[in-house]
């Protein structure tokens, strides 16, 4: 097939563990980050980094994704460093918070961003400790995706992600227990799963993300029989 490439919007939808930050980040600000990125993939040693794969500085309100876009790419033309951010969203204390989540970012770095912010109106909570809890947090971020196959996508800024559509949305628990009875019935199950709606050919799809660095079409083809057949018994 000729592949085709879509610049869109959607949503990420994961669990992870969250902790406030221990290193220095010359910042007074809560912020969190994630201890065990793609918890469902084993196939990576983890690296001795001294940086995060993810922070999250929470707001003190509740402000619309919209808002938080605009105020990313007008921070981002005032530094000379680039990042990724996104408008993201979490329970903490099963209390809903708001926050911006950053990526290829230097812990030593995010104060100086987190001031520029400031100046455009977003405020941020002030730091306290939060020890490491699960939750379940959804990530409101642009997309650039190939269709490698007819329900099949992959990322073009990342290779180690790929989608594949469902018919429905998903409820998290419904999700969580087809992914675990998915990977007790296959051989190579070693991937993480979350899930993913994007905006596409004038209308909303309902995707399924896998993060495994050795995915091959005929992988994911087989994962996705998994879960349809799944969906089919609910």
């Amino acid at each position: 097939m000729s592949n085709t490439q879509y610049s869109t919007f959607g949503i990420i939808t994961k669990k992870e563990t969250l902790a406030s930050v221990e290193n220095q980040t010359n910042s007074q600000s809560l912020i969190l980050e994630n201890l065990s990125p793609f918890p469902g993939y084993h196939g990576l040693t983890v690296p001795d980094s001294l940086e995060p794969d993810s922070m999250f500085a929470v707001t003190k309100l509740m402000h619309k994704e919209e808002v938080v876009i605009r105020a990313i790419q007008e921070v981002k033309l005032e530094l000379s460093f680039d990042f990724d951010a996104a408008p993201a969203s979490f329970n903490i204390n099963n209390e809903a918070r708001n926050s911006i989540r950053f990526k290829n970012l230097k812990y030593a770095l995010i104060g100086d961003v987190l001031r520029e912010f400031e100046k455009k109106g977003i405020s941020f909570r002030k730091a306290r400790k939060v020890h490491s809890y699960s939750t379940i947090i959804k990530v409101h971020k642009f997309f650039m995706l190939e269709q490698t196959d007819k329900n099949i996508y992959k990322d073009v800024e990342d290779n180690k992600m790929n989608y594949f559509s469902v018919p429905t949305l998903l409820r998290w628990n419904t999700f969580e227990k087809i992914t675990m009875n998915c990977k007790y019935n296959l051989d190579d199950n070693n991937f993480d799963a979350a899930l993913a709606s994007v905006f596409l050919n004038k209308g909303i799809i309902d995707l399924v993300r896998i993060y495994d660095s050795n995915s091959s079409i005929e992988k994911l083809s087989s994962i996705r029989r998994k879960y349809i057949e799944a969906l089919e018994k609910q």
